[in-house]
């Protein structure tokens, strides 16, 4: 757990943050319009839910369905316009978890070949490229990817 992300752990993790309503300070109902709330869904990669025009953004969130490992909310805030909100999250990337999978397979292939009295060399050499093949992509490949999720704007005039 790194203590710069927000993680998230639960089957389905929301959040909406950053109210800044004025608090009612008398029994009276607020003056002017109702808040709109605006969603937008999506990879969670900078997505922005957008206020209509002639609204402002007094608050936001995201919601990420689900759980992937290690998810981290990196921004979750007002747009710099301050007519939307922008959200980015991530996890592990499974396609990277899935090459690992791949790669303990090969390490596995060639812990036997090499174990094994009667393999040729060429089934050894076989092994060991097919090893370091795996561990080049697992390499290459990105180590986070985003979540898809919910990311939402509640909207005043």
């Amino acid at each position: 757990m790194r203590a710069t992300a927000l993680n998230l752990s639960a089957a389905t993790a929301a959040g909406l943050l950053v109210w800044s309503l004025p608090v009612a300070t008398s029994a009276a109902a607020p003056k002017g319009p109702a808040p709109r709330t605006v969603k937008v869904q999506g990879k969670l990669d900078g997505l922005t839910a957008r206020c209509p025009a002639g609204y402002h953004a007094s608050g936001g969130g995201f919601e990420v369905p689900g759980y992937e490992m290690e998810q981290a909310v990196t921004a979750s805030r007002p747009t710099a316009d301050g007519t939307g909100w922008v959200v980015s999250a991530s996890s592990v990337n499974p396609a990277l978890l899935h090459q690992l999978e791949v790669v303990q397979d090969r390490q596995d292939a060639l812990d036997k070949v090499m174990g094994d009295k009667t393999a040729t060399d060429a089934q050894r050499q076989a092994a060991q490229k097919a090893l370091d093949e795996a561990q080049k992509t697992a390499w290459d490949m990105p180590q986070r990817a985003a979540l898809t999720g919910t990311a939402y704007a509640v909207c005043t005039k």
